[in-house]
């Protein structure tokens, strides 16, 4: 996995769709077959209508690097990010699930109080996020996703390799739609490896 910038730019967000794009080449797709605006959306927090932008060039926003204008961006980002989880959900509901009191609650969802990992980490594993969904700028968010994306491709063409050295028994590896593991590929390069070795007959042994 590639490692990111800690400030992800439009540069870097293109650099990562031009790599996908050659990913998904290599198994027959295009961009548009393997990018789901609405599944990167629900991944990341970022509204649909942004991740658009994002993927057509928009500059990335930046958290502030004054203290006051920083903490001030988290604690709207972590607002933003939690209505959409919570869904209408009542302050004492979700406080009651996490151990934090309904006024705590009510308090990150109102963007006044500031977004700890004490926090925020119970939250997300409450609805069932990746850490630092709460907390990630939008830049960094879409960059780890697009990156899983890749990565996932890149996956895939392997398997698709692979299948056609070994035929029916590395086939057997993995079905679905979804890429293979590293440890499925890892499977079928040694069941491919073993099939390739000369027997201890062969060996005259």
């Amino acid at each position: 996995m590639t490692e990111l910038p800690r400030e992800v730019t439009a540069a870097d967000i293109a650099q990562l769709l031009q790599r996908i794009d050659e990913a998904a080449e290599r198994i027959g797709y295009g961009r548009a077959d393997v990018l789901d605006i609405e599944d990167i959306s629900t991944a990341t927090g970022i509204t649909p209508e942004r991740v658009r932008e994002l993927l057509d060039g928009a500059e990335p926003e930046v958290p502030p690097r004054a203290k006051k204008e920083r903490e001030s961006y988290y604690r709207q980002l972590l607002k933003q990010r939690l209505n959409r989880l919570r869904a209408g959900q009542s302050y004492r509901k979700i406080g009651d699930a996490v151990d934090l009191s309904h006024a705590m609650i009510g308090n990150l969802v109102n963007g006044t109080r500031s977004a700890q990992v004490d926090y925020s980490s119970p939250l997300e594993e409450l609805y069932g996020v990746g850490h630092g969904f709460l907390s990630k700028p939008e830049g960094l968010a879409l960059a780890e996703q697009l990156t899983k994306i890749k990565d996932g491709l890149i996956a895939a063409a392997l398997h698709d390799r692979l299948l056609t050295l070994g035929g029916e028994r590395a086939a057997l590896r993995h079905s679905g739609d979804q890429a293979p593991s590293l440890e499925t590929l890892l499977d079928t390069l040694d069941d491919l490896m073993s099939q390739s070795r000369p027997s201890k007959a062969e060996r005259g042994e």
